[in-house]
C-alpha cells in the first residue's frame, strides 16, 4: 500500500487549483486530476488533449463544447469531450471536479 499526500497546485488561472491524482507518464494510459474552482473562476477555452470526462463532485457551474453553448452542471453530472474538441468550464459556486483523460490503446 502507498499513501500519497496531495496538494492543490496553482495552474496560473485565477481561482483554479489542481491536484494530480494519477499520472499517465508512469506507464498508464490515463490521467486523473482533481480541480478546485472558486465561484466565478473558469478554465479558458482549449482543445481536449485526450478524450476527457469532467465529473462534478461538488458545487455547480457551466460547461460548453465546440458549439460554445453553455450548459449547467452540478454535483453528480459527468461531461465528456473527445480529443480535439474545444471546451470551457466555469464555476457559479465553489466547484470540485474530477477530470479523467484517457488515450486510446495502441
Amino acid at each position: 500500500m502507498r499513501i500519497r499526500r496531495t496538494t492543490k497546485d496553482d495552474i496560473g488561472v485565477d481561482g483554479v487549483a489542481m491536484t494530480l491524482a494519477l499520472d499517465w507518464t508512469r506507464g498508464t494510459r490515463s490521467r486523473v486530476d482533481l480541480a478546485y474552482l472558486e465561484p466565478g473562476a473558469s478554465l479558458p477555452r482549449h482543445p481536449a488533449g485526450a478524450d476527457q470526462t469532467f465529473l462534478v463532485i461538488g458545487g455547480e457551474g457551466l460547461v460548453a463544447g465546440d458549439d460554445d453553448v453553455a450548459h449547467p452542471v452540478r454535483a453528480g453530472d459527468a461531461v465528456e469531450w473527445v480529443r480535439g474538441e474545444q471546451h470551457t468550464s466555469w464555476a457559479t459556486t465553489a466547484m470540485q471536479v474530477l477530470i479523467v483523460q484517457r488515450t486510446p490503446e495502441g
